[in-house]
């Protein structure tokens, strides 16, 4: 499909590509001095790992909502099968 703006390039052009490659190498990079300063200070990296999705998620809210609303739904089900719960 075309714009009105013929500088625009559709979805999945080579501009898009190199956009979404130039973010991941920057995060490679930021990803990568996280991990030195926490290696150099001793940091585990199971803490290093809790510490950078707790980041993601204080950065993406609705993914965080999402993951309680599947936690909740999860434990209703755990407590009606478990017979603690009714069936409705």
């Amino acid at each position: 499909m075309r714009t009105s703006h013929s500088h625009r390039e559709p979805i999945g052009k080579p501009a898009e590509r190199e956009a979404v490659g130039q973010l991941a190498s920057s995060l490679d990079e930021l990803l990568t001095q996280a991990a030195t300063l926490a290696s150099e200070n001793g940091v585990p990296p199971d803490a290093f790992a809790a510490a950078a999705w707790h980041a993601y998620l204080q950065a993406s809210p609705a993914l965080a909502e999402h993951i309680e609303q599947l936690q909740f739904a999860a434990g209703i089900e755990e407590m009606r099968n478990a017979g603690r719960l009714a069936k409705a």
